[in-house]
């Protein structure tokens, strides 16, 4: 009878052993994290004159983190414009990495790259840095073109501060003030671009978003402001719709 005690205590603590040693595993280092979803209009950076997608468009993408702060990934959409003299419809790929950090319990930054594909394009592929930081949940980042592209000029700056605010009723309050910087040389200019002006507020965003339950999915609804082109062109204000499944 002491020999069935003591085999069943030592494997109950086996057991519990085991237990403890399965909660307290080290959290993965790696998170891969994906999202896919539709919205009503691709506006790239406020632009509402000049719609990458004017009617409904698909986008996805594919993240990976570490916890050292290396980040990468992919971001791709629809187009119903083409960056081809064959005036084929073209495809945005984005390729991006880099690196976020802490520099106080609040205060973090981030610094990296953006390579744009257009499939099929002509003169329209480029890359284009980034640095950001961010305090609590106010975000700013400035992107830079860095060669002249038939979008744009090299040194080319655009300006995003963004923040969002938690509202009852599971919604989030977004909002984002874009501008830019513009260079008035480059290869493109006096034919696919026209710059006249330094610098330009672009737009205003305020939108909300709100989950479905825990599907996994969420739909939003962005007010956008427009401001002006380099070119000094008005931009008309409008509404966006989203509906993204992350996973």
């Amino acid at each position: 009878m002491k020999l069935t005690l003591k085999a069943l205590s030592l494997a109950v603590l086996g057991a519990v052993s085991t237990f403890t040693f399965a909660e307290e595993a080290p959290a993965s280092e790696h998170t891969v994290t994906g999202n896919i979803g539709v919205v009503s209009q691709y506006v790239l950076r406020g632009n509402t004159a000049g719609l990458e997608n004017s009617g409904a468009a698909v986008q996805g993408g594919l993240d990976y983190s570490h916890a050292s702060g290396f980040y990468a990934g992919y971001w791709g959409s629809t187009l119903d414009i083409s960056y081809a003299e064959s005036g084929e419809q073209s495809f945005e790929h984005d390729f991006y990495a880099g690196f976020s950090g802490k520099i106080t319990e609040d205060l973090g930054f981030k610094v990296g790259g953006t390579y744009y594909v257009y499939y099929p394009s002509d003169d329209s592929n480029v890359f284009e840095t980034m640095v950001g930081l961010n305090y609590k949940s106010f975000g700013l980042t400035a992107q830079t073109l860095t060669d002249d592209v038939t979008w744009g000029n090299a040194g080319d700056t655009y300006f995003l501060a963004g923040y969002s605010y938690g509202l009852p009723k599971d919604f989030t309050l977004n909002t984002s003030l874009g501008a830019y910087y513009y260079s008035d040389s480059g290869d493109f200019e006096g034919l696919t671009l026209n710059t006249t002006e330094d610098f330009n507020l672009r737009h205003l965003t305020v939108g909300l978003s709100h989950p479905l339950g825990d599907t996994g999915a969420s739909v939003s609804m962005d007010y956008i402001i427009g401001g002006k082109l380099r070119d000094d062109t008005d931009l008309k204000n409008k509404v966006v719709l989203g509906l993204k499944y992350g996973f």
